[in-house]
């Protein structure tokens, strides 16, 4: 079983993705700081994937390190970088390498999750491929050899030439065969490369989706704490305008007899206190 190791470089972050089983790949994680970048080992045999998780600063100190020993190498299927500071600058660094991709950030987790998930599908069946176009070179191999055999046997008879047509024919369709396996590679790489940018397009338009909804939700909340101190200065204004109009109905109960005696009332008060 072949393995997918993806490699973790950061200064002690962890890996944000939870492992998961893959029915015929053993999914690995190796974790590794920025200064062991030279411990790395990249076998021809398994699947490799780099993801690394720097700030804009670290990233300007190990790039010529990722560049020369990684960027080149055929065993390496894709090299992930996530940044908190430095997304659109470490984009036009890296800009027309297609084994790079940088991450937005936030980093969302579920999509980065698709993004290795189908990375190493895909380098699964490439492999498988070039099993199978192997498989069929060896019999090329095979075949030339008995070609050589009836040749040397042959070389006289009349059933010669039959036998040397029957092995052309076979070895004809054996190259063929490797033509369209070398086609069908060319398509899935570029499948996968078409499908790593539709998905990075997805995840943008994702975030600023959820940035417009919380800018929305963000103003809904503004207009509800300004209606509520609208109803709130309502009911205070209601209250004094009750307590204006109950004073109003206990003056009018009084009579006039009653109000020109608290007249008389409060002068008197007045000329006893010497008020005048």
């Amino acid at each position: 079983m072949k393995t997918s190791y993806i490699w973790n470089i950061s200064k002690g972050r962890p890996f944000p993705v939870e492992l998961w089983k893959h029915s015929k790949i053993k999914v690995q994680v190796n974790q590794m700081q920025l200064d062991e970048l030279d411990r790395i080992l990249i076998g021809p045999n398994d699947i490799h994937i780099l993801f690394l998780q720097v700030t804009l600063a670290e990233w300007k100190q190990i790039q010529s390190t990722v560049s020369s020993s990684f960027e080149a190498n055929p065993f390496v299927s894709l090299i992930l970088i996530s940044t908190e500071d430095g997304v659109n600058q470490i984009q036009e660094m890296v800009e027309g390498h297609s084994k790079y991709l940088v991450l937005e950030n936030p980093l969302h987790v579920r999509e980065l999750r698709m993004i290795l998930d189908r990375t190493i599908q895909s380098e699964s069946y490439k492999a498988a491929a070039l099993d199978i176009g192997n498989s069929c070179l060896e019999n090329v191999g095979f075949f030339e050899g008995v070609f050589s055999l009836a040749h040397q046997e042959y070389e006289e008879s009349k059933k010669e030439n039959e036998a040397l047509r029957s092995i052309l024919k076979y070895e004809e369709l054996v190259k063929r065969s490797q033509a369209g396996i070398n086609t069908a590679l060319d398509k899935v790489n570029d499948m996968k490369n078409q499908e790593l940018i539709e998905l990075h397009a997805r995840v943008k338009a994702s975030q600023q989706l959820d940035e417009l909804r919380e800018k929305e939700l963000k103003q809904a909340l503004e207009l509800q704490k300004a209606t509520e101190q609208v109803l709130n200065y309502s009911r205070i204004e209601e209250m004094n305008l009750d307590k204006i109009l109950r004073a109003q109905d206990r003056l009018f109960e009084y009579t006039e007899q009653e109000i020109k005696e608290l007249v008389e009332e409060n002068r008197a008060l007045k000329k006893k206190l010497g008020i005048s």
